[in-house]
């Protein structure tokens, strides 16, 4: 049991700069945006989860080293998560449409 603390403590400590950043542009789109606590605390874990994305992101695929430039990503990102959710899930919709296509899968239609 005490490994498993552990373990989540050290992921914490490894990635507090994005939590932070997601929590902190969650904060910042409340104050934009009348909800709810139950819509604020579900706005900050997909905040918090996006910003941990982009953090990941800036640091191992855009090798970006100053850690000021990354907790602005992340900030913004938490900031518009559901806006950045939305695009990635229409994104998605098209890849799937051009996928069935290109392999010839289309719906059966019951007449």
């Amino acid at each position: 049991m005490i490994d498993i603390i552990d373990s989540i403590m050290d992921f914490l400590k490894k990635f507090n700069p994005y939590i932070l950043g997601g929590a902190t542009g969650s904060v910042i789109h409340r104050m934009r945006t009348q909800m709810s606590w139950s819509e604020f605390i579900k706005s900050v874990v997909v905040s918090i989860f996006i910003s941990i994305c982009v953090g990941i992101a800036c640091k191992d695929y855009l090798e970006i080293e100053n850690e000021n430039i990354v907790f602005v990503a992340c900030g913004l990102s938490g900031t518009f998560s559901k806006l950045i959710l939305d695009e990635i899930e229409q994104i998605l919709k098209l890849a799937s449409i051009y996928a069935k296509l290109k392999l010839g899968v289309s719906k059966k239609t019951e007449e």
